[in-house]
């Protein structure tokens, strides 16, 4: 026996939600012509923010099943075998060291052509307790522990939070590889942390 509820979410979207035990989202546009429930795969980026709009924050109201629109067709009762068995995520291109030339450039000056570097993700602390939810988005990076940790201490305000994650960059056949250590409400990206390094060696350069 299943736990299902049903959410009306028109403060932030124009969707009805469906959810069974508090896990398996499914989504209907109001807006539509042809509404259809959307199973929302829960790796992704759409599945933490919906969930954390129902369950953490509270913005969505719960309603019944009776209050979804009439022309919605049945809502969903069961857990689709797709949802169970997921299909593998798309795999991304290998980031090449060709493409971020600063970057290799800085690895050769290391054994191993590897080094740790210290990424910076920011947290707007209104939205984590009144808004969306609770989210670490990519601020800066650092080439060392001890400033990062100070650029986070002297940044940090009654509405901004910082913290601090080690990422572990290095050279791997014709790759860069990144080991970032990332936590929960984490939204960050390989490329995006090569884009930021790129960003700090070439303030570094000037």
């Amino acid at each position: 026996m299943h736990n299902i509820e049903y959410y009306d979410d028109s403060w932030d979207s124009s969707c009805f939600f469906v959810c069974i035990d508090k896990y398996y989202i499914f989504a209907a546009d109001r807006k539509s012509k042809s509404p259809k429930w959307e199973f929302i795969d829960p790796r992704g980026i759409r599945w933490d923010a919906v969930h954390q709009r129902i369950y953490r924050n509270g913005r969505a109201d719960k309603v019944s099943k009776e209050d979804l629109p009439a022309n919605f067709p049945p809502p969903p009762d069961s857990i689709p075998p797709e949802a169970i068995n997921l299909p593998p995520l798309p795999k991304e291109a290998p980031l090449l060291a060709e493409t971020y030339p600063a970057v290799t450039k800085y690895l050769g000056t290391f054994q191993n052509h590897s080094v740790e570097i210290y990424v910076v993700l920011f947290e707007d602390l209104y939205e984590s307790e009144l808004g969306d939810g609770k989210f670490h988005y990519p601020d800066c990076i650092f080439l060392d522990e001890a400033t990062a940790e100070a650029y986070c201490n002297k940044s940090k305000t009654e509405n901004d939070a910082y913290h601090l994650r080690k990422c572990r960059i290095k050279v791997h056949g014709l790759a860069i590889l990144c080991e970032l250590s990332l936590q929960s409400f984490d939204h960050v990206t390989d490329r995006q942390v090569l884009k930021l390094l790129t960003e700090k060696l070439s303030q570094l350069s000037t």
